[in-house]
């Protein structure tokens, strides 16, 4: 009987690590834990960075999830703290899902993994996002410009913290991720607009989705506080001289419009605009000013909106 030879498998799939970050909210993480059980990828680690929560997230993970690895931060230093798990990852792709998101569907991992698999240049993936209460895309799900090869994705400005993949070696001489001094808001745009700078391409898929488990309307990011003081520094790090005063005046035009119409309190903008002032130095001292062509690519990005009838307007949270 002629016995069939072995065959090794000549490239095995790589190696994934989802890294999610969390602060007091571990009904959310166990149930985004036990989401990333019905994944059909292998092989994937995943990176919890617990941002010093006080109700017992880290020991509820290491009861009940013992494969997961928990990173706990000495303080809350908010989106800072997903560099820790990037810089523990051991995976070629880090897909970075918030506590408050879930996977859209059970082979998410496999479907960003192939869309890096055939673009060596994609140095991230930006999945539309839903909310989980009303079935619709998130306002702040990731705004692309609909033309192109849609197999290859549509260029975006930046993705949605909820859910996103990256190229580790994109990434990983970017770190860390995120400026410390923005704590939350527009952290997402300047990783990208840095990614865009350096010549990998950052594009959105609308067919792969993530679900935004917080009620809609219950937050307006660019209207909050860091959302209003963390524009200003991000404009003030990365734009090239030429673009920092035109654009400094133009959004503090624009939201001196949003004020008188009402949209903005006067405090909250007041408070917003001095505490950019304050922290103007750290924006200054961690200048790294990207070229013009990326700042005009990214301005005519972000005319477009998110939608654009690519993926259906509504589906509903199926929650099997």
């Amino acid at each position: 009987m002629e016995i069939e030879p072995i065959v090794m498998e000549s490239n095995p799939r790589p190696l994934v690590s989802v890294i999610s970050l969390t602060y007091n909210r571990k009904e959310r993480i166990a149930s985004l834990l036990r989401a990333l059980q019905q994944q059909d990828y292998v092989p994937f680690e995943v990176i919890v960075v617990d941002n010093a929560s006080t109700d017992g997230t880290a020991e509820m993970i290491r009861g009940q999830f013992p494969d997961v690895q928990v990173i706990e931060s000495p303080q809350n230093m908010a989106n800072y703290s997903y560099t820790l798990g990037a810089e523990a990852a051991r995976g070629d792709y880090w897909l970075m899902i918030d506590d408050d998101g879930l996977p859209g569907q059970n082979n998410w991992i496999t479907e960003v993994v192939k869309r890096f698999e055939a673009d060596p240049q994609l140095g991230a993936v930006a999945c539309t996002v839903r909310m989980q209460d009303t079935g619709r895309i998130a306002k702040d799900s990731p705004q692309f410009i609909p033309e192109g090869d849609g197999s290859r994705g549509y260029s975006c400005a930046a993705y949605n913290g909820t859910g996103v993949g990256l190229r580790a070696a994109a990434v990983r001489p970017l770190l860390p991720m995120y400026p410390r001094y923005f704590f939350r808001s527009y952290i997402e745009l300047h990783l990208c607009t840095r990614l865009i700078d350096s010549g990998w391409k950052v594009q959105c898929f609308p067919e792969i989705e993530v679900w935004h488990c917080r009620p809609s309307g219950t937050s307006n990011p660019p209207l909050a506080h860091y959302g209003l003081r963390n524009y200003y520094l991000y404009i003030w790090s990365l734009y090239p001289r030429p673009y920092v005063l035109t654009e400094t005046l133009h959004e503090l035009g624009s939201r001196l419009k949003l004020t008188v119409q009402g949209k903005i309190p006067v405090g909250r903008m007041l408070k917003a605009w001095g505490a950019a002032v304050a922290s103007a130095k750290d924006a200054f001292r961690s200048r790294q000013p990207v070229s013009q062509a990326t700042v005009e690519h990214l301005r005519k990005i972000r005319r477009h909106g998110n939608w654009h009838g690519l993926a259906p307007e509504m589906r509903l949270f199926d929650q099997d």
